[in-house]
């Protein structure tokens, strides 16, 4: 099985990284676990032509723009048996209107699905009308939340048995509990666009701990970092494994309201959870997937009240941390294991092959 990821951002480096050890690869959307499940998974990004990453930058964004940035691999996709993606959309398309027309059985594109539904809307604009009609047409989606098949199947019933439910994980054995003594800190790890940084930052607002945002601050441009806040930037992954191990609480404040990523926040989430610490969370349909009333807090979005009190309500209990931190760990490693899940779209993409 021959497998092509396509990627919106640059992943050539983090590759690398991953190679040398440094970097447990959970960026990477299963790619390193199908590879050590004996899959042939490789990734097509423009750096390999232009090194020089403002030459890579300007034909990515100034002339074919990121969602379609893998069109000048086109002919090389036909090497592949899969095509797996999550935001390759004006490739996609492309690619679907060459299907429609010449009927070929392969490759068969796999869509990563973070926000199928919020970005379709209501089908009203001509982009969510040709997104809608590509959808419609791909070979298959993995989906990040359990809710997210019930809301496609009723869109797409076509793709009945094409859909199917596999977390993209975490590497469990780098991301495990360490031998460190806990301190008053709480941190909070992402950089997605539509993190909630405001109602984090009044949440923790005089609370009697140390409170640590790790992440990249040009996400931070509509208001300045308040004084009891640190910032670090986006640092090593064995240096935010030792952040999670001496935190005592890891909260992932979230702001799904503009459609574009529900699944925002997995990452820290798979990863935090593997750590087997205790988590306070925005409510989304997706973190609903994970997070029970044992293993993790939901709280609702943009409510500061409820963040707070969550928030106080663990650091003053270290027995219910630890009781949620072991619970959060159980789930992981049942269930959110990177080479586990790997196996798991080994064999969802062997079902989508064609039958001969």
């Amino acid at each position: 099985m021959k497998v092509l990821h396509l990627f919106s951002g640059v992943r050539g480096p983090l590759i690398k990284t991953v190679a040398e050890g440094k970097d447990p690869g959970g960026g990477l959307w299963g790619l390193n676990g199908l590879r050590r499940a004996g899959v042939q998974a490789d990734i097509a990004e423009l750096e390999e032509w232009f090194p020089k990453p403002n030459v890579a930058n300007f034909w990515r964004f100034q002339v074919f723009g990121v969602y379609g940035a893998h069109l000048p691999f086109l002919p090389r996709f036909f090497k592949y048996d899969f095509i797996y993606t999550a935001g390759a959309f004006t490739s996609q398309f492309v690619f679907t209107v060459l299907k429609t027309i010449f009927r070929f059985k392969r490759p068969i594109w796999v869509m990563q699905d973070f926000s199928i539904i919020g970005l379709l809307g209501k089908e009203e604009t001509l982009r969510q009308k040709i997104f809608a009609w590509t959808t419609a047409r791909t070979g298959g989606i993995v989906t990040t939340g359990k809710k997210e098949i019930e809301w496609l199947l009723k869109r797409f019933p076509n793709l009945q048995g094409r859909i199917e439910f596999i977390p993209f994980g975490t590497d469990t054995t780098f991301f495990s509990p360490q031998l460190v003594a806990e301190e008053n800190l709480i941190i909070s790890v992402g950089i997605d666009p539509d993190r909630d940084w405001s109602t984090f930052f009044k949440a923790c607002e005089g609370l009697d701990a140390r409170v640590v945002l790790i992440g990249s601050a040009r996400r931070l441009k509509s208001f300045n970092l308040p004084p009891h806040v640190e910032m670090m930037q986006t640092i090593p992954a064995v240096d935010i494994r030792d952040m999670y191990a001496r935190a005592k609480l890891v909260v992932i404040p979230l702001d799904t309201s503009s459609g574009v990523n529900d699944a925002m926040g997995c990452s820290t989430l798979f990863e935090a959870m593997s750590m087997g610490k205790a988590i306070v969370a925005s409510r989304t349909h997706v973190m609903e997937s994970y997070i029970d009333s044992h293993n993790g807090i939901l709280v609702d979005q943009k409510n500061v009240e409820q963040m707070r009190a969550a928030i106080k309500d663990l650091l003053g209990n270290p027995e219910k941390r630890k009781v949620m931190g072991e619970k959060a760990r159980a789930f992981a490693t049942a269930h959110l294991d990177l080479y586990k899940n790997a196996e798991k779209l080994k064999g969802f993409l062997e079902r989508l092959s064609p039958r001969t």
